[in-house]
């Protein structure tokens, strides 16, 4: 009789079957430029990159993020972001007989992308339905529904061509937006797959002649975020991660991370993004509510000569329910 597997054992066999089989997969399909704001601390806070995970941790969650990209670099993407995300459904405590139940969750995220003269922000809120499949494991289907703006500042343009080219005209679009996504995960092993600006709406550019025309869109983007929390003694936990991103027409990207807690109050890690970035990261909680959490990209590309590197901060508060007790399970991210 062949012994059974631990947990963890299995967890770490599923995982790896889910990663060669996405790798030999060969669908890559690909983006020319990565439109979603770039984050290096998605493990941080992973709900900005699938809404499925709305309401997925036991407390309300709100969190502050800014980006500063390619530090030195006249014109350079700055990203700010806000994230707020609670479970709908409280059990009181003496009601709460196992560890998680079926319950869903609500959220709102925002944010600002600017790169020189190109403004980008989001706007919306989100909805997820967290389904217990078994003993260990949950299954969320989540959404963002919202909008999305796009805006060209010409005071902000450095042009080299003649002033009289259309893009020298200001223009600004704002269009409904949604965001779909799943997440299965249990206390060892979670995955994530989202789809982000799913309607592929179009930039128009507006002449002063009066003729409008489209030149672009807001493409859609495909996440999978992979990962496994293996424990280490009693306070030390190790949460190795894969985030794989794509949009049509550019190269697949690929962040692999590695991260160590400790007592689930200080963190750091490394993480490598393909052909693009070494990036460390540090965090920690203090008294019962905040969190403070850096990290910096070192830019691998011959790009790196011209800046000095990529800082991102994250400031997050949490507020735990005194009466009741949460039907979501203790060992969500």
């Amino acid at each position: 009789m062949r012994p059974s597997l631990s947990p963890y054992k299995v967890a770490i066999k599923h995982l790896c079957i889910v990663i060669v089989t996405f790798l030999l997969s060969g669908n890559y399909s690909v983006l020319k430029a990565q439109q979603n704001p770039q984050l290096s601390q998605y493990l941080q806070n992973p709900y900005v990159i699938n809404p499925a995970i709305t309401g997925v941790e036991s407390y309300l969650d709100m969190a502050a993020a800014y980006r500063n990209q390619w530090t030195g670099f006249d014109g350079a993407p700055s990203t700010a972001t806000f994230t707020a995300n609670t479970p709908l459904y409280l059990l009181r405590a003496k009601m709460q007989r196992r560890e998680g139940e079926t319950h869903q969750g609500i959220g709102v995220y925002f944010y600002n992308d600017n790169t020189g003269p190109i403004k980008r922000g989001g706007y919306y809120g989100s909805y997820a339905y967290h389904l217990k499949l078994s003993t260990d494991w949950f299954l969320s289907m989540g959404t963002f529904i919202g909008a999305n703006q796009f805006r060209y500042d010409s005071n902000e343009a450095i042009l080299l061509q003649s002033p009289v080219d259309a893009l020298v005209q200001d223009f600004s679009s704002f269009d409904f937006d949604m965001s779909l996504g799943l997440y299965f995960y249990s206390r060892y092993l979670f995955v994530g797959l989202s789809a982000n600006q799913i309607f592929n709406n179009e930039i128009p550019y507006d002449f002063e002649n009066g003729i409008l025309t489209s030149n672009g869109s807001f493409k859609r983007n495909f996440n999978l975020l992979l990962g496994s929390r293996i424990q280490i003694g009693q306070e030390w936990e190790m949460v190795p991660s894969l985030l794989a991103k794509a949009v049509a027409p550019a190269p697949l990207q690929i962040d692999l991370g590695l991260k160590l807690v400790y007592d689930n109050k200080f963190w750091f890690g490394l993480a490598y993004r393909n052909q693009e970035a070494l990036t460390g990261i540090a965090g920690l909680r203090f008294g019962k509510h905040f969190l403070f959490s850096y990290s910096y990209d070192y830019i691998t590309t011959d790009f790196s000569g011209t800046q000095s590197g990529t800082h991102e901060f994250i400031l997050g508060y949490r507020i735990t329910f005194a009466n009741q007790k949460c039907a979501c399970p203790s060992y969500s991210l």
